[in-house]
């Protein structure tokens, strides 16, 4: 009875704390939050930055890819300069997963 008691008060206080908004630099580091990061980014600026330059959006896709992987490595202080061609390597998984996702998502509604 008293384990009980101490779920619900742990579940009222859970409910009245107001939830995280965004994203947070751990959540950035995975391979699911960039490639989330990366998708959202790509799509907000892709328009506008063919408005000034012609970049392919592959390429701009992984470039942001890779800024996301960096902050996050270095703003959660994990950040080795020897995983540099490793961080590489995984912007491009993340740029493909982002852009795979905007073709079952996105396109459909296009």
């Amino acid at each position: 009875m008293l384990t009980m008691m101490f779920c619900v008060a742990a579940l009222a206080e859970s409910v009245g704390a107001a939830p995280d908004a965004g994203y947070s630099w751990p959540e950035l580091a995975t391979i699911a939050g960039a490639t989330a990061a990366t998708l959202l980014i790509v799509q907000f600026l892709k328009l506008p930055m063919d408005k000034v330059w012609k970049i392919p959006t592959r390429g701009f896709a992984y470039i942001i890819a890779l800024l996301i992987m960096l902050g996050a490595n270095i703003f959660t202080g994990g950040f080795v300069l020897e995983e540099v061609p490793l961080l590489a390597v995984n912007a491009f998984i993340v740029a493909a997963a982002a852009m795979g996702t905007y073709q079952l998502t996105f396109k459909k509604l296009e």
